[in-house]
């Protein structure tokens, strides 16, 4: 078996909060909908019951996209709190426990480490969230198909199908996100080599930055640049469409965004290389 699956494996077991905090949400849904389920009560006093024929309702359609919005909203938020989180602590825990050195003397290249990190907290957690999501919708999905009434705030959850293109469609967009989060994550990988409290490090390394900028050039472009990387991630994942924060945004902007991104890949690369991690042995041969 290929030495990947191992050391994801290791990733899970050693952060073990990007698979309990998925099954702790899934296991709240499923709480809720027993709870729902055999209180027909609390059905009545939490959804608006259909007492209408014809047509759905635009108020019905729109309480039903407020619904679907919060579920993406809840496990989107967490997913990138999970990965924000992840980043900065995972090869600084690696040397601090000395497992590091372990992985060195395996025929492991630091390229793959920094893959198989990056699958870890770009695609696994996300997709562990959007299983969520695709539990929670195949729950309201049961409700609507077993109810003794049809609940009008559960008229999208009226097929399988709703409920895998669902999924797909919240999978998809934190494939996204993770993949305007890569630059920042590659920032939060080099710094964490170095300094033990990096988000800290970037924080206030941003706020310095950004007025300095304003005291020597006397322009806030790099303010609006830092402002634009750090809402980015954020206004994919909430946006209405996700691709607009994208092109509405300057190219040179994310040119340079890209540009910091693959510097501090290798930064972070050349750092993993060495026992001694230091600012200085990053620039010496």
């Amino acid at each position: 078996m290929h030495p990947s699956v191992y050391m994801i494996e290791k990733e899970l077991i050693e952060h073990k909060l990007i698979t309990r905090l998925p099954l702790f949400v899934a296991l709240c849904c499923l709480v809720l909908f027993v709870g729902l389920m055999f209180n027909t009560q609390s059905q009545h006093d939490i959804f608006f019951q259909m007492q209408v024929q014809g047509d759905i309702s635009d108020i019905h359609q729109a309480f039903a996209r407020d619904l679907n919005a919060l579920l993406f909203a809840i496990a989107g938020s967490l997913s990138l709190l999970l990965t924000t989180f992840y980043f900065p602590k995972t090869l600084r825990k690696e040397r601090q426990e000395g497992s590091a050195m372990f992985w060195r003397s395996m025929p492991v290249s630091n390229h793959l480490t920094h893959a198989v990190k990056l699958s870890v907290g770009l695609i696994i957690t996300p997709l562990l969230f959007a299983l969520v999501v695709l539990f929670a919708d195949a729950l309201l999905w049961l409700m609507q198909a077993f109810s003794d009434k049809q609940l009008a705030l559960l008229v999208e959850q009226q097929s399988l199908l709703y409920v895998m293109t669902n999924w797909l469609a919240f999978f998809f967009r934190m494939l996204l996100v993770s993949l305007v989060l890569l630059p920042l994550v590659m920032m939060a990988l080099a710094i964490s080599q170095v300094v033990n409290s990096p988000i800290l490090v970037m924080f206030v390394g941003g706020y310095a930055i950004k007025w300095l900028s304003l005291a020597l050039f006397g322009s806030d472009w790099i303010s609006q640049f830092l402002a634009l990387i750090v809402s980015l991630p954020v206004s994919v994942l909430f946006g209405p469409n996700p691709f607009n924060a994208i092109t509405e945004a300057p190219v040179l902007s994310l040119a340079i965004y890209i540009a910091i991104g693959v510097l501090a890949y290798f930064t972070s690369i050349r750092l993993n290389r060495t026992e001694d991690v230091t600012w200085r042995n990053l620039f010496q041969r």
